[in-house]
């Protein structure tokens, strides 16, 4: 067992999923038909040996407190582990005030109360797979006050708009954080994971609100860099950020890459999620799938190609279903035809029979819509 406290952070206060953000928190979102974007962060912490975790949550907790339920899904014994979540005790005055900062000082009281030597803060809309054992490590070695954990891109246009990029120095120093605004295809990207003594981590919370009680946790951090040790820790696997609907969507999509696929699904090192005693996916005499994931307790009648189907999901016969994302519960009526769309949970498409995006247009259709 690593002798660490995991907390979980949320976006801050820009990042919004158009459309899917109004009815949950970014934590609870579905991915990969099956999962749910906080079961990467929670599942790197379970596997490191991290069973102390605190999940902080700003809004819209129902469908997170859902998924959570008691933690035991994450493979977490409850007599020497746990799952809490965190949630302020008072309302902030604007959201200008409501952020990850506020809400660790709102819950200061907990992580003063805690044993552990070192804190691991890791971001939920952060999609990798990372052994916090070997960040530790990294970080007694170097000496650091502080380390944070960052990835290179090559999508640093297009992708990562809004996330923040260091700068570092020959000794792996960072002395720089700036925003990623697209100007670089190849980018250092914070992967928003910061590995500190827990004694100094509360230290920065009780000091945050004589700097400003505007700034959020990395600005904090920002604010440090002349005056602590803050080094990076380059890490080399598979790193995405479900920071918009069409992020959402290409990440979702890049997971029927094989390659991908298995970077993020690897034998030794589990993906857990709640589970769902629903039976097998159904496929009729009409029902066909290539390149597709498929959840349990789906019907499939039409045809789909490209296409990832959450839990329970219906597909009626003569349907025509390319590259789109049908989330849990999904219905969709006799030969409609269905292309770049993302279908939200309990939509019914019955009367609409053509809803045909583009790869650079995604099509949104709300929860619980009839169309």
């Amino acid at each position: 067992m690593i002798n660490a406290l995991g907390i979980v952070n949320f976006p801050n206060n820009a990042v919004k999923i158009k459309g899917m953000s109004n009815y949950r928190t970014i934590a609870a979102m579905s991915f990969l038909g099956r999962y749910r974007t906080i079961d990467f962060v929670l599942s790197n912490m379970v596997n490191s040996g991290i069973t102390n975790i605190k999940v902080m949550v700003r809004e819209q907790p129902r469908s997170l407190v859902e998924h959570l339920g008691s933690g035991t899904q994450y493979n977490i014994n409850p007599k020497h582990g746990f799952i809490d979540m965190l949630y302020p005790d008072h309302q902030a005055v604007s959201d200008a005030y409501y952020h990850d900062m506020y809400l660790m000082n709102e819950n200061i009281e907990d992580f003063k109360s805690s044993k552990r030597k070192y804190v691991v803060i890791s971001q939920s809309y952060m999609i990798c797979t990372i052994d916090y054992n070997d960040v530790i490590k990294a970080h007694e070695e170097s000496g650091a006050d502080i380390t944070c954990v960052y990835g290179e891109t090559k999508r640093g246009k297009v992708s990562f708009i809004g996330c923040k990029s260091p700068k570092l120095d020959k000794y792996g120093r960072i002395y720089e954080i700036n925003n990623n605004i697209g100007y670089d295809t190849k980018a250092n990207i914070l992967t928003e994971t910061y590995v500190m003594k827990r004694e100094l981590f509360v230290e920065l919370i009780e000091k945050s609100y004589e700097i400003s009680p505007l700034f959020n946790f990395i600005d904090i951090i920002k604010h440090h860099l002349g005056t602590l040790n803050v080094k990076g820790y380059k890490y080399e696997g598979y790193l995405a950020c479900i920071n918009t609907l069409e992020e959402y969507y290409r990440i979702n999509m890049e997971g029927l890459n094989p390659e991908v696929f298995s970077q993020l699904f690897r034998s030794d090192w589990p993906i857990y999620t709640k589970t769902n005693d629903s039976p097998p996916a159904f496929y009729s005499s009409t029902g066909h799938a290539k390149n597709c994931l498929i959840a349990n307790g789906c019907i499939i009648e039409g045809d789909l190609q490209n296409c990832i189907l959450g839990r329970g999901v219906h597909v009626e016969k003569g349907s025509v279903i390319k590259n789109a994302l049908l989330l849990p519960n999904t219905y969709v009526g006799p030969y409609s035809h269905i292309e770049y769309a993302i279908v939200d949970k309990h939509a019914r498409v019955e009367n609409k029979k053509e809803i045909i995006g583009t790869k650079d247009n995604i099509i949104y259709i709300k929860r619980r819509d009839r169309v």
